[in-house]
């Protein structure tokens, strides 16, 4: 007897396998995936604010709050629909549409679809409200009747199940793990982990904060959504998901930790750093530091000596302590203990001199000053997260015999820069310039 199920079910594998093979249908249903995987993050905030912190329906804004609130879900919606139109058309999912419990992806997706065009139409009106009164947030149609964060949480659950499904069910979303650059190195998820800065950075200002350091959680949030949703963006095309989500927590956390900075400059930093690191990358050769590159940037447009202002609101001696020994635990990890070690001394060696210089003392005093200044100096946390997190960043600095000399020419490019601009400035810019210098020389031999 013939299986009348078997039909549409070979239908459906075959088009879920369209998803690979067809770049178009691909890119949209990755895109879309992501779009809508942010925008939940973003009513999940909206829910912790309003069930948890207890705010108001009209004061839970979630995290982008600074941003136009209407617009904001406004354009999100409209995307997300318009991705959605797309493949449903491609796809022609709705030719499949029945009761048979084998073709239930359909059938969710077409709910899911469905669902998504009544909720743009609650947004268009929400933006004809707040065009013409000037509300934010506006209630919508429903919203009148209905817990606003509650209701549209809802809405954008049952419009992104669909969506998870078949990203699930046609096995593309380990394209966003794999990565696309035959150049790229390929390393476990291990040896990932302990090579990125970020997951050490976390420990030390998640202490840093019990211990006193004042963090604008906002502001951090704000960063790590911006930089993360960015990385999946980007891994869309060229894979790498989990090693690119290490970068974008690494730039996040050090801006927070390095820069008392706007909204602005932090969403700067992390659209700088991520693409020049695409932009100013070799071949599989020496990438460019594109972490002391971009801060460097944002240093010198912004008003200088930001990062002075950061330090000094915590208990130092255990932050400090914690700042060194997980630095040090770092540096042994990646093997780059020599690189730290040579651009610590090097600093240690120019700027103490110099600075005892500038004093009226006896040479006798100033001698017995240098151990105290150099302590003093080492545990000073801007140089130490320059030293143990930027200076040995993955595949930024050279293995051959110049391996010594890039952090020592590092450090002697900082203290000559240092005479001319804010240390800060100076500080990130040696490694840049450090980092260029031999870039150029590699290539010209």
């Amino acid at each position: 007897m013939r299986d009348n199920n078997a039909q549409p079910t070979r239908i459906i594998l075959h088009r879920l396998q369209a998803l690979s093979s067809d770049r178009l249908l691909n890119a949209v249903a990755l895109t879309a995936f992501v779009t809508q995987t942010l925008h939940m993050i973003e009513h999940s905030v909206q829910m912790y604010q309003h069930l948890v912190l207890g705010l108001p329906p009209k004061l839970a804004n979630g995290l982008l709050f600074f941003l136009d609130l209407e617009w904001n879900h406004f354009i999100f919606n409209t995307l997300y629909l318009v991705f959605l139109a797309i493949i449903l058309v491609r796809m022609k999912l709705w030719v499949l549409v029945s009761f048979h419990k084998e073709v239930i992806i359909p059938n969710i997706f077409i709910i899911g679809f469905t669902t998504q065009s009544y909720h743009l139409i609650e947004h268009t009106y929400r933006m004809y409200e707040f065009l013409t009164t000037g509300c934010t947030p506006c209630t919508g149609i429903l919203g009148k009747f209905f817990n606003m964060v509650h209701f549209h949480f809802f809405l954008n659950i049952v419009a992104y199940l669909p969506m998870l499904l078949l990203i699930i069910k046609s096995g593309i979303f380990k394209q966003l793990f794999h990565p696309r650059d035959d150049n790229q190195v390929k390393e476990t998820l291990w040896e990932d982990t302990l090579k990125s800065p970020a997951p050490l950075l976390a420990s030390i200002l998640l202490y840093g904060t019990y211990t006193g350091y004042r963090v604008d959680i906002y502001l951090l949030g704000i960063t790590i959504f911006t930089a993360v949703g960015l990385s999946a963006f980007l891994s869309i095309f060229e894979g790498g998901l989990y090693r690119n989500i290490l970068d974008a927590l690494t730039i996040s956390l050090l801006t927070a930790m390095c820069i008392n900075m706007s909204y602005v400059s932090a969403l700067a930093i992390v659209l700088v750093s991520l693409f020049s690191a695409r932009v100013l990358s070799g071949q599989g050769e020496l990438r460019l530091n594109y972490i002391a590159f971009s801060f460097t940037l944002i240093l010198i447009l912004s008003s200088p000596s930001l990062a002075a202002s950061r330090w000094g609101t915590y208990n130092l001696y255990t932050f400090f302590t914690l700042l060194l020994v997980l630095g040090l635990s770092r540096a042994a990890f990646t093997k780059t203990i020599d690189i730290v070690l040579a651009f610590i001394f090097s600093w240690i060696v120019l700027f103490i001199p110099f600075q005892l210089s500038q004093l009226a003392s006896p040479l006798t005093d100033m001698l017995l000053t240098i151990p105290s200044s150099a302590l003093k100096l080492f545990t000073n946390p801007l140089l130490s997260l320059i030293a143990f997190f930027i200076i040995p960043l993955p595949y930024t600095f050279p293995t051959n015999r110049w391996r010594i000399a890039y952090p020592v020419a590092c450090a002697t490019l900082s203290f000559s820069l240092s005479h001319v601009v804010p240390v800060d400035i100076a500080a990130f810019a040696g490694i840049t310039l450090s980092n260029i210098a031999y870039i150029i020389t590699s290539r010209g031999r």
